[in-house]
């Protein structure tokens, strides 16, 4: 006998009648072509991770096999995340191919970002131009790529789904992703910047604080602790390049004058050239976010290369955003200039 729930209907019919509403929304989806979508994003994927392979280099110091290792030089060894994860799926699936790991795991970080990304996107564009922004990864990720790194598309996913995270203000999801940024990257230190101008009117000063108070506890702990309980045999604790930097920018060792300036300017795919237009419109957290890029910018001069756009890609979803909106604007602007010359 079936068991009979509290309106007296079948707990067994209630199920299969709930089973067959799932199969019919799936049925839906796949008949109105939702699901392409996806597949798109998964496709552009995978090219732009064969890419990656293709025209990345190791350096000696940091290889793939050392990153796995926990060997690699200061301060890339202290950079954790995506090495603990290919050691963990490694073992899990008895494969010793590091670069086939490599390979899937950026896949689906890479297509996580573009589910993400076009989620956020939709806080701020209309949704044609939200389902199309995760696309331009195919346009702006493969200018970056010089040297391997294993932690490069895992920033992206981390800052894509942290500023997702405060425009829906979810802070605990926000609070667990930065976490796990920390042990990806240092970089996820101006997080706590963008999070305290983001959020400061809506938490108020008091809480705004506390809340910054602890993402720089964890910060600091993470930080320290990495370096306590790992001990490159070689390498520098901090990298500072601000003398290769000068040499870069003015053109030392160039083919042509203006080479290390357009490579530095490549960064984002140039699609930060639209960002700034129409500013008094754009939204109101995308303008606080961007006060963090100055500083951040001073950061990349001093401790990053500038021959590596790369250092800009987790602003992806930032410049994607303020591009769109600038689109948008153009966009109108055309209807409304169409109109007053209508007969």
């Amino acid at each position: 006998m079936d068991a009979v729930g509290s309106g007296g209907e079948s707990v067994a019919l209630a199920g299969r009648a709930g089973m067959a509403g799932r199969w019919a929304r799936a049925w839906e989806a796949v008949a109105d072509g939702r699901w392409a979508l996806y597949g798109v994003y998964l496709g552009l994927s995978w090219v732009i991770t064969r890419v990656y392979w293709a025209t990345t280099q190791q350096l000696d110091t940091a290889t793939i096999e050392k990153f796995a290792a926990g060997t690699a030089n200061k301060p890339f060894a202290y950079r954790v995340l995506m090495p603990w994860v290919m050691g963990w799926v490694n073992r899990l699936n008895g494969v010793d191919d590091l670069m086939l790991t490599d390979i899937g795991l950026r896949v689906l970080v890479l297509f996580a970002v573009m589910v993400v990304m076009r989620r956020w996107l939709r806080h701020f564009v209309d949704p044609l131009l939200a389902d199309v922004g995760p696309v331009l990864l195919a346009a702006m990720l493969p200018g970056t790529f010089v040297w391997y790194w294993p932690y490069d598309f895992s920033g992206i996913l981390v800052w894509s789904v942290c500023l997702l995270a405060l425009v829906e203000r979810r802070y605990a999801l926000y609070l667990a992703v930065f976490t796990l940024g920390v042990f990806n990257r240092e970089s996820a230190f101006f997080l706590m910047g963008v999070f305290a101008v983001t959020q400061w009117e809506a938490l108020g000063a008091r809480r705004t604080l506390r809340w910054s108070g602890v993402q720089l506890a964890i910060f600091a702990v993470i930080f320290i602790g990495l370096r306590l309980a790992i001990h490159p045999a070689e390498g520098d604790v901090a990298e500072w390049h601000l003398v290769k930097n000068a040499a870069f920018l003015i053109g030392k060792g160039s083919v042509f004058p203006f080479e290390g300036w357009m490579v530095m300017l490549s960064g984002l795919g140039f699609f930060w050239l639209l960002a700034p237009w129409y500013w008094s419109k754009k939204s109101l957290f995308l303008k606080q976010a961007s006060w963090i890029i100055p500083i951040h910018a001073a950061a990349i001069l001093l401790t990053g290369r500038l021959v590596e756009p790369r250092l800009w890609n987790e602003w992806i979803p930032v410049v994607l955003a303020l591009s769109g909106q600038t689109l948008m604007e153009f966009r109108r602007g055309e209807r409304e200039g169409a109109s007053a010359t209508a007969p």
